[in-house]
């Protein structure tokens, strides 16, 4: 390790954090000779978006590196700065070398095991949302997962038995996998009426994956039935936990998939609140629950501009003959 490196890295982290937080504690030269420095992260904020720090080459969009050095600040999650707080707005430089924004989610081990709400993925689909847990009402044994076709059957380009990686591949696709493609509703791209996109998939070792959704908790049944102007909230994969209103109840929507298009019908629409984005890619297969209960109501397909559409929970499970956890 580049040992001059690390102590300027050090020196332009001080800065920032004494920018942000004002945490006079951390400024150089209050560690005494032979001592551990304090860590940084201690002067965060509980709660705050911001997860961590770091000194490294700048990104651009796209993916790419720009080969410049830069000030990083690693986040939960990109978010309007109207929503920002004083102690969140980040400078764009510090001691002239620029800052850059890093979204990373909450960073976790890859262990198990896991809760819903969280990266999950067909082994050729890049990432969506593992929405909850389900059983078999006809008493067939096991565990199952439940999201979307696209997310765990491929846009029905899969195969029963095929592999169900957590989290998805985009976000490092670790194996073994966590579960086996189970049954899905095929995607009609012919000009039919598709009604709920959704699949299952059945854990591979019970256990690995806990009933409770990130940041939500248990789901409570029963299912609701979708209300004009109801609260709901949803933890997924990109967007993490957000909360929205309902503002349609029989919603027709041409969805568009790499396989082609598809026509859903009876679709619920919802809205953010505080002007965010109640979901964004990634998000697809979360499972949409009342604010105040908990209780289901939908699984998110996809969305647009600002509004996200799902199918309402009640199709989904009759389908497959499952309820939730």
């Amino acid at each position: 390790m580049n040992e001059e490196l690390c102590q300027q890295a050090r020196q332009y982290k001080e800065e920032l954090v004494l920018r942000l937080f004002g945490a006079q504690s951390f400024a150089a030269g209050t560690v005494e000779e032979n001592q551990t420095p304090p860590s940084l992260l201690t002067a965060i904020p509980p709660g705050s978006n911001i997860v961590g720090f770091g000194f490294g080459t700048k990104h651009i969009s796209g993916g790419g590196i720009d080969g410049d050095l830069a000030v990083r600040v690693y986040v939960r999650s990109k978010r309007p700065r109207s929503e920002l707080s004083a102690q969140e707005m980040i400078p764009s430089e510090i001691n002239g070398t620029a800052t850059d924004v890093i979204v990373v989610g909450d960073i976790q081990a890859f262990s198990r095991p896991t809760a819903c709400g969280v990266s999950v993925g067909h082994f050729r689909v890049t990432a969506g949302t593992l929405g909850c847990l389900v059983r078999k009402t006809n008493g067939t044994p096991g565990e199952f997962i439940l999201s979307n076709n696209h997310i765990l059957a491929n846009e029905n380009n899969a195969s029963i038995g095929d592999s169900i990686l957590q989290p998805g591949r985009l976000d490092g696709g670790i194996n073994p996998p966590i579960a086996e493609l189970t049954d899905f509703q095929p995607l009609n791209f012919s000009g039919g009426s598709n009604f709920i996109d959704a699949a299952i998939a059945q854990v591979i070792n019970p256990g690995d994956v806990l009933p409770n959704i990130q940041r939500i908790g248990r789901v409570a049944n029963p299912p609701m039935t979708a209300l004009q102007g109801q609260s709901v909230k949803k933890h997924g994969r990109t967007t993490f936990l957000t909360q929205g209103i309902i503002d349609g109840l029989a919603e027709d929507i041409a969805i568009n998939y790499p396989s082609g298009q598809a026509k859903m019908e009876d679709q619920i629409s919802i809205r953010g609140t505080a002007g965010g984005n109640f979901s964004n890619g990634g998000d697809s297969g979360s499972l949409i629950v009342d604010t105040l209960s908990n209780r289901p109501i939908a699984l998110l397909v996809g969305g647009g501009m600002g509004i996200t559409f799902a199918c309402p929970i009640s199709p989904v499970l009759q389908r497959f003959g499952i309820e939730i956890l």
